[in-house]
């Protein structure tokens, strides 16, 4: 089976029981004329991302777009490259979690000519980079992976046994993962580093394991999460040096807290966190497209709501009240955002 038909196989299931799209995708809106609800009478089907922070985003724009009368499906959760597949054919309509420029290389072909990527609704707040914990920092003298080289470093950091030091990263299909193996491939440390590409959360519980017992880890983390309010950088862990994939990436950051250097060279840019949707949609649907365009939301909450649903075990299902209570302390925000996505539709 070809890579494309294994997404579509994955996508038709992903998808089962899920809205469907009544009148295809570009539906317009039935009633038009209705100021309050420009989007009455549309089917929308949301996806969302694997990572948990993802959930507080997703449940805001289903939300809102209810609020403008939309019918809102359940957000299917799928992986970046299959998520902008589904985009691209409209089997999805919208997707709040896209992470630029990290994802570039998961779009499908002439992705531009059928889907639109808005401007950040949370710009540079994908932080992300590589973090060891303090004792062996302070241990081995390292600030950065660099350090890793060493054959001391190397072994203390080698859990498996193979000679290498193991780095607990991301699974396959997520933007980190091809990240982290465009920087071992680039600066040819696959000799040094093992990357340990299981599923997130068994890779940080692992991490977590190691840490509590005093040995050596290194591992990669993003925020907004949990993971970043978990282990504290400058207490619990601390960023290390990182050489970016690109140019570009190479920028240094000032004032990162808990950084072994500062300025301090993370190895990914900061992401900015977009909306990304259907353009068929966007056509039949002015307000939808406005509303995505005017969407703000803090970093700080997204990683304090994750950090909810690791400490009390929460459901996706249960992350909507705590957007429910944020959309209702940020009222005349909000109904900011509302007023311009139905000034759109008129």
């Amino acid at each position: 089976m070809s890579v494309s038909a294994m997404k579509k196989t994955r996508l038709s299931l992903a998808l089962a029981g899920s809205l469907a799209l009544a009148g295809g995708l570009g539906q317009s809106a039935l009633a038009a004329g209705h100021h309050d609800e420009p989007g009455a009478g549309v089917n929308v089907q949301p996806a969302v991302a694997t990572w948990t922070g993802a959930v507080p985003v997703s449940w805001v724009f289903v939300e809102l777009l209810e609020e403008l009368g939309y019918n809102v499906g359940n957000p299917v959760a799928l992986s970046n490259p299959v998520a902008y597949l589904a985009i691209s054919e409209g089997d999805a309509h919208y997707w709040p979690n896209g992470w630029f420029p990290i994802h570039n290389p998961q779009l499908p072909d002439n992705f531009g000519d059928v889907a639109t990527i808005f401007d950040p609704h949370c710009p540079s707040c994908g932080v992300q980079g590589y973090l060891v914990d303090v004792a062996s920092v302070e241990q081995y003298s390292i600030t950065g992976i660099d350090d890793f080289r060493r054959d001391e470093v190397r072994a203390a950091f080698d859990a498996t046994g193979d000679g290498k030091a193991d780095l607990f990263g991301c699974p396959p299909g997520w933007g980190c993962h091809e990240g982290i193996n465009a920087m071992l491939d680039k600066f040819e440390l696959h000799d040094v580093i093992n990357h340990v590409d299981a599923g997130y959360s068994a890779n940080f519980a692992e991490v977590m394991a190691r840490i509590d017992s005093g040995e050596p880890t290194l591992y990669y983390t993003w925020g907004p999460s949990a993971w970043l309010l978990s282990l504290t950088p400058g207490e619990d862990v601390m960023w290390v040096n990182a050489p970016g994939i690109v140019e570009e990436e190479a920028e240094r950051s000032e004032g990162v807290t808990g950084a072994v250097t500062d300025p301090i060279e993370m190895g990914f840019v900061a992401a900015d966190i977009q909306v990304v949707a259907n353009n068929d949609f966007l056509s039949d649907n002015p307000a939808a497209a406005e509303l995505f365009r005017q969407v703000s939301l803090p970093l700080l909450w997204i990683s304090a709501v994750d950090q909810r649903m690791a400490d009390e075990d929460l459901t996706d299902r249960q992350v909507r009240p705590l957007v429910q209570e944020w959309i209702a302390d940020n009222r005349d925000q909000v109904d900011a955002w509302l007023a311009a996505a139905r000034g759109a539709a008129q």
